[in-house]
């Protein structure tokens, strides 16, 4: 069967419908960041940014740190737990995610966030962090409901990156229209339910089913090499593995010149024009000397280290999904997630 025909009969809560609107998710919520009220919070200064989350509603935390390590004016970390980290004050800003807006361990740290005097900025659909935000005067928005967090970074990361532009802590690229048609290509050439004849991702899916998962990324994606391995966690439901060049050129590394290191093992390796010219050289190198088989390379088009992270997020969430349909799963099912949430709410 093809990947478009397992679909029709596994994806029962659409899926592929969610993250095939990931662009025009971001392109609608940066449209709508314009009329939020941030009187709140916009005249402040802050020393950095700590961003709560977990699971899909934790990744934006990130990709904002490693845009402005790239080219910001703020410390970005994400936490993902409960409580807060000891060195956090009343200086720090909290962006505090939970797309249901009940997680529990957000829900904990946005309290002592509150407690510490710091200013949090909330976004969830609903739940207890809205309650928990406005009645402590705190700033939240509005995310839109009913889909799986995982595929609802459009609305997430959307919301978060427009925040920053917002409050001057970085800013937009040039021409976000441009590239957002231009992500839609990047959708329509990975969406495998449309005909054609060369469908990359269904070849790469089949490639490393059943095979050890490695994703390495160069420094400024590395992001999008964890981001993979949860989509390929939850979606696909296999095990995957990341690093991140240069870091593993001093330690994994040797594991992967090891004679047996290719057996049974798959790689996808991240990559984009705007990767340090060191870590192109380190790069050649792994590729030149290191042989295993199947080893994708993915470069990651765009005209900004923005626009590269989010094609990264593109290419993952539609492989993800096809590994997920060959292995006969539905890719929103996550039956141990649910199955934990349960015991701990008895």
């Amino acid at each position: 069967m093809t990947l478009s025909e397992l679909a029709n009969g596994l994806d029962a809560s659409d899926m592929l419908g969610h993250i095939r609107n990931f662009p025009t998710d971001l392109g609608r919520v940066w449209k709508e960041a314009d009329s939020w009220d941030l009187s709140a919070v916009e005249n402040a200064a802050f020393t950095g940014v700590v961003c709560l989350g977990m699971g899909g509603s934790a990744s934006g935390g990130d990709f904002l740190s490693c845009l402005s390590d790239g080219n910001g004016c703020l410390p970005f970390v994400a936490h993902r737990g409960y409580d807060l980290p000891a060195w956090v004050s009343e200086n720090w800003l909290i962006l505090a995610t939970s797309y249901s807006g009940n997680t529990e361990e957000t829900l904990d740290a946005v309290e002592a966030a509150i407690g510490l005097g710091c200013t949090v900025v909330g976004f969830s659909s609903g739940g207890a962090l809205q309650t928990l935000l406005q009645n402590s005067n705190q700033t939240w928005i509005q995310l839109p409901d009913g889909q799986p967090p995982r595929s609802a970074f459009g609305h997430i990361f959307g919301a978060q990156i427009a925040l920053t532009w917002r409050l001057g802590i970085m800013s937009p690229p040039d021409d976000l229209d441009a590239m957002l048609e231009r992500l839609k290509e990047a959708v329509d050439a990975c969406d495998f339910t449309q005909d054609g004849d060369d469908d990359v991702i269904a070849e790469m899916a089949e490639s490393i089913l059943n095979r050890e998962i490695s994703i390495l990324a160069t420094q400024s994606l590395a992001p999008t090499a964890y981001r993979a391995v949860c989509q390929l966690n939850e979606n696909g439901g296999v095990f995957a593995r990341s690093h991140v060049i240069p870091e593993m050129n001093h330690n994994e590394i040797v594991a992967w010149g090891e004679e047996n290191a290719s057996d049974n093992q798959s790689l996808l390796l991240f990559s984009w024009d705007g990767a340090h010219e060191r870590n192109e050289i380190r790069l050649d190198w792994f590729l030149e000397n290191i042989t295993i088989e199947p080893t994708w390379g993915l470069l990651c088009e765009g005209d900004s280290h923005l626009e590269a992270l989010l094609y990264a997020v593109i290419l993952m969430d539609w492989l993800s999904c096809a590994v997920a349909l060959l292995r006969g799963k539905d890719p929103t099912a996550i039956g141990p997630i649910v199955g934990l949430k349960n015991h701990l709410s008895q």
